[in-house]
C-alpha cells in the first residue's frame, strides 16, 4: 500500500537522523571552520572586483593620456607652422608700406583646424588652461594687428613691431613649455608599454626657428 511505504520510508529516515552523530555541530572549531570559510570567500569576491576596478581606472587614465598627447602634439605642430608663416609674411608684405588689395592678396590663411576642433573635443577640458589662455590670445592680438594695419590704422613699421613681439614670445615662452609637456605625457605613455611617435624635439625646432628668424631680419 502506498500510504504504509510512505509513512515506514519516514520512520526510518527519523530514525537514520536520530541515530546520527551530531558532535561536530556542537564544536566551536566547526563554527570558526564556517565563519573562516565565509570570509575568504567575501573576500575573494572584493579582491577580484577591485582588482578589476583597478585595471579599468588605469585602462581610463591611458586612454585620456594619449587623448591628451596627441591634441597637445597636433596643436604644437599648427601652432608652431602658423609661426613660421606669419614670420615670412611679415617680412616680405607685412613690414612694407603696400596698399590693402596687395596686403590682402599676400595674407596668409593661418591654419586652425586643431584650434577650432578642441572646442568638441573633451580633451580641451584637460589641457592646462595656460595654453588654451596663451594661444587663444596669440590668434587674437595677431588678428587684431593684421585688421589694424588693412585699414592703415597702423602704420607697416609699428604693426611690422607688434607682430614680431607676439611671434617671438609665443616662440619663445609658450611653444617651449607645450613641447616639454608633450613629452611629458609622451614618457608616461612609453613607461606604461604603450608605443607613441615620439613627441616634438624641441631642440631641432627651436634651432629650425632661429634659422628662419635670422633670415626674416
Amino acid at each position: 500500500m502506498p500510504g504504509i511505504k510512505s509513512a515506514a520510508a519516514g520512520i526510518a529516515i527519523k530514525e537514520k537522523l536520530a541515530n546520527a552523530d551530531h558532535s561536530d555541530l556542537k564544536t566551536s572549531s566547526f563554527w570558526i571552520s564556517q565563519i573562516f570559510m565565509i570570509i575568504a570567500t567575501v573576500a575573494g569576491v572584493y579582491l577580484a572586483a577591485q582588482a578589476g576596478l583597478q585595471q579599468a581606472i588605469e585602462f581610463d587614465n591611458l586612454t585620456s593620456t594619449e587623448s591628451n598627447y596627441y591634441l597637445r602634439q597636433s596643436l604644437y605642430d599648427e601652432v608652431d607652422a602658423n609661426v613660421r608663416l606669419l614670420r615670412t609674411y611679415n617680412k616680405e608684405f607685412f613690414s612694407r608700406p603696400l596698399q590693402k588689395k596687395e596686403l590682402e592678396k599676400n595674407t596668409p590663411a593661418l591654419r586652425r583646424f586643431v584650434w577650432e576642433s578642441m572646442k568638441y573635443s573633451p580633451s580641451t577640458l584637460e589641457t592646462p588652461s595656460y595654453f588654451l589662455r596663451e594661444i587663444q590670445g596669440f590668434y587674437a592680438d595677431i588678428d587684431l594687428i593684421m585688421a589694424n594695419r588693412l585699414s592703415w590704422a597702423y602704420g607697416p613699421s609699428y604693426a611690422s613691431k607688434l607682430m614680431t613681439e607676439q611671434l617671438d614670445h609665443i616662440e619663445n615662452v609658450v611653444l617651449p613649455k607645450l613641447a616639454d609637456n608633450t613629452r611629458m605625457l609622451a614618457q608616461e605613455l612609453k613607461d606604461a608599454g604603450m608605443d607613441v611617435e615620439d613627441s616634438v624635439a624641441y631642440e631641432e625646432t627651436a634651432t629650425a626657428n632661429a634659422a628662419d628668424k635670422d633670415k626674416a631680419q
